[in-house]
């Protein structure tokens, strides 16, 4: 049975009137999270991976910590050679995330509403792929859309920034990433390895091009 994952028509994402997002945007965020709370629903991934008329929605987070000399660095990981998609091998991200699904309906205190689950995914991706042994916040700083290839053109993400209080921060898969945090102003050496979802949201960090 194939994963069921919440889409939205691209029609009323983007709504007819507009253009579809390109890259990273900070404005709009609300009147995009009221549209995929009012129109997501599931649909089986396998059925919707090569159709760009309905968009995957993706809680997209970024783990950053403030430095008390000033400054921020961000949580940089490298997809090694152990995981299984080798078109991944040595790329770099600083998102964490993934699909939602319908468990991502509750959350350890009951029903979410339908606006919520996309934090709750967002909870959910950060605990599976990462230990995060201090405390943080969290907070949506935009959304990101890239047409631009076959992967990105069927996907929309809601992008997080998660502050993290100490850098008591690691990967869980160590046998397919590696992940240490690094100054935002050295994301620049990184950049033609970066996954193109991280390349726009870096920029909105004030990453230098």
């Amino acid at each position: 049975m194939s994963e069921q994952v919440l889409v939205v028509p691209r029609t009323v994402l983007f709504r007819a009137a507009d253009r579809a997002v390109s890259g990273f945007q900070s404005a709009g965020v609300a009147g995009y999270l009221d549209r995929v709370a009012r129109s997501g629903r599931f649909a089986p991934r396998d059925q919707v991976e090569e159709n760009p008329s309905l968009q995957q929605i993706i809680p997209y987070g970024m783990v950053c910590l403030d430095e008390p000399c000033g400054g921020r660095r961000v949580f940089l990981m490298r997809r090694t050679r152990g995981g299984n998609e080798s078109r991944l091998h040595d790329l770099y991200s600083i998102g964490v995330g993934g699909h939602i699904n319908p468990g991502d309906d509750t959350d350890p205190i009951g029903v979410v509403g339908a606006r919520d689950r996309v934090r709750v995914a967002l909870e959910r991706e950060l605990t599976e792929e990462l230990h995060v042994d201090t405390s943080y916040t969290v907070s949506c700083v935009g959304v990101i859309n890239d047409d631009s290839n076959a992967v990105g053109e069927v996907h929309f993400g809601i992008v997080y920034r998660i502050d993290v209080e100490s850098p008591r921060v690691r990967v869980r898969e160590t046998d397919q990433l590696e992940g240490r945090f690094v100054p935002i102003e050295e994301l620049s050496a990184y950049s033609e390895r970066l996954e193109s979802w991280s390349r726009h949201v870096s920029l909105a960090l004030g990453a230098p091009e």
